[in-house]
């Protein structure tokens, strides 16, 4: 998260210093907030919401008026967590863990594809409103995974009947989690639903602070195994949006 950070400030940096027309608006972001999972079938069930955090740069070029395109590069942070996976219970050993929490950290890039509009000035000039709908796609860069119980092995052994797992990579292909689902693995992209609104208030002609909510509603399975292919889990968000358009 460091290093996304650092390349935000020098993008930034570097393209404000070119000079830019009234059409297009550069700003820093930042939007922390809620994250939860969304299991779709009947097996998985969704945990507590977890605390999720993305920023970076973003870029608005406004082709009319009232109606503009917003787009940058966005680092983030989040979690989810899931519950109740049948596939613990019918095991060789005859172990039933029922009810282990299941908890997934993500860091991910995201290139936001959006739809802006907003109104003229209102309060003096120093008040606009604004609404935001559109898409984001995530690439994840690393995936963490713990469970709040041992899991029984997929062949268990008399010196490993289960697995514990502490904030395993499941990005490898064969991390310690397909040790007892086969197959287990995080997603890689995820496109998300994006829709929010807002205010900015103008200290200058140029210069505006941005405070809005903005909510995501994901598509693509956070995770790939044989035990819950048919349940996808999908990642939901509800973030406060602070930052500041130059």
């Amino acid at each position: 998260m460091k290093q996304v950070f650092i390349l935000t400030v020098f993008v930034f940096t570097t393209i404000h210093s070119f000079a830019l027309n009234d059409k297009i608006r550069l700003g820093i972001v930042a939007s922390p907030g809620i994250t939860w999972a969304r299991p779709m079938g009947k097996d998985l069930l969704k945990g507590n919401p977890h605390f999720g955090v993305d920023f970076g740069l973003t870029a608005e070029y406004w082709f009319a008026k009232n109606y503009g395109f917003v787009s940058g590069i966005m680092g983030g942070y989040e979690g989810i967590n899931v519950r109740g996976r049948d596939y613990f219970e019918n095991t060789i050993l005859g172990i039933k863990y029922q009810d282990v929490n299941e908890r997934y950290i993500f860091n991910y890039l995201s290139i936001p594809t959006q739809f802006k509009l907003k109104t003229n000035p209102i309060k003096d000039g120093k008040f606009t409103l604004w609404a935001q709908v559109g898409a984001n796609v995530n690439f994840t860069v690393s995936a963490r995974a713990t469970f709040s119980n041992p899991i029984p092995a997929y062949y268990p052994t008399i010196t490993a009947p289960y697995i514990s797992i502490e904030k395993e990579n499941i990005m490898k292909k064969d991390n310690d989690v397909t040790l007892s689902i086969p197959g287990f693995r995080t997603g890689f992209v995820d496109v998300r639903l994006v829709a929010g609104g807002g205010f900015e208030y103008a200290f200058d002609e140029r210069t505006s602070l941005v405070v809005g909510f903005v909510y995501q509603n994901g598509f693509i399975n956070a995770v790939t195994d044989k035990d819950a292919k048919k349940e996808a889990i999908l990642i939901r968000n509800m973030n406060l949006r602070i930052g500041v358009l130059f």
